[in-house]
Formats: structure tokens, sequence, C-alpha cells
């Protein structure tokens, strides 16, 4: 089952970027700019993981394009999602595409995570579905966010909800 997620994986990354015309690339050296830093909160799937530290649980996140067209984006985004002592940091390179401030997308990357047990590491992804508020420079987006990680009996699988603000 893992290397299917894997498989399934590599291959969404490939179409998705395959078919990006390759028209008004940006790359930004400056890294001051082009960051996105949202916040909000998780719902946990599983009925064990609320029981043991509550229905909702604080996320934050970190996110940069590192490639650009008018469309689409390629960037690298580091997150937190938890409370107490379950958590997981996300580490992802993710495909994020915006038409008409729709914004859309995927991920995948490693999960640094403490469940129940133990500290592991694992195969982490993501499903990206949310909307640009203000446009502009400094851009506000409110996003919902499936998190998914192979270790962990799924006690960190769920579902994010962030306001960000790109600067």
């Amino acid at each position: 089952m893992k290397r299917f997620g894997w498989a399934l994986g590599c291959a969404l990354m490939l179409a998705l970027t395959a078919s990006v015309p390759a028209a008004a690339q940006t790359v930004d050296s400056d890294l001051g700019t082009n960051w996105n830093l949202r916040a909000g909160f998780f719902v946990p799937e599983r009925s064990t993981a609320r029981a043991a530290e509550g229905d909702i649980w604080l996320t934050v996140g970190a996110e940069r394009a590192f490639y650009q067209t008018d469309r689409w984006a390629a960037t690298a985004s580091i997150d937190y999602y938890g409370s107490g002592s379950l958590y997981n940091v996300p580490i992802t390179i993710n495909v994020i595409g915006n038409t008409k401030g729709m914004r859309f997308g995927t991920g995948a990357g490693i999960g640094i995570s403490h469940d129940f047990e133990q500290g592991i590491l694992g195969f982490t992804g993501n499903v990206l579905l949310g909307y640009q508020l203000a446009a502009g420079s400094n851009k506000v987006s409110f996003d919902v966010r499936y998190h998914y990680l192979s270790t962990g009996h799924g006690q960190l699988n769920g579902w994010g909800f962030t306001f960000g603000f790109q600067f």
C-alpha cells in the first residue's frame, strides 16, 4: 500500500508539472519576498486522537514559491499541526494552481511526527482547495487542506482550515 501511495503521488506531481507551459516563468532570488504564512485550526480524523488531545488543534505553516508561471506555482513548505504530545511537522513540495481566485493543489514530502507511542518519520501528503480573499502584492487566502501521514495508524490524518498572508 505504501508503494502504491508513493507511485500515485509521484505520478500526480509529474502529470501536473508536465502540463505547465514554460511562458512567464519567474524565480525570485530574494529570500525576503514571496512567502505565504498561514495559521488556523486542524481537526483530526480519528476519534482516539480527538479524545486524547481535543477536537481542535493548532496549525501554522510557512510556504515559499521557487518556480512560478501565470497560473501555477511550485512551492516548498513546512507546517506544524498538533496538540500536546500528538503532532506532525510536514515538509513538502507542492504544486498549487490559481484560477480566478480559486486555489487548488497537492503536495508530498516527509512528516516528522509523534503519535501515541513514539516519534516517527513517514510519507506525508496534502490536498488543497482554497480561495484568495484579497489580491495585490499582499494576498490573503483561506484554504482547506486534507493532511495525510503514512505512519501512526491514521491518528494524525485530518483537515486543516487556515488563513494565509503572502508578502
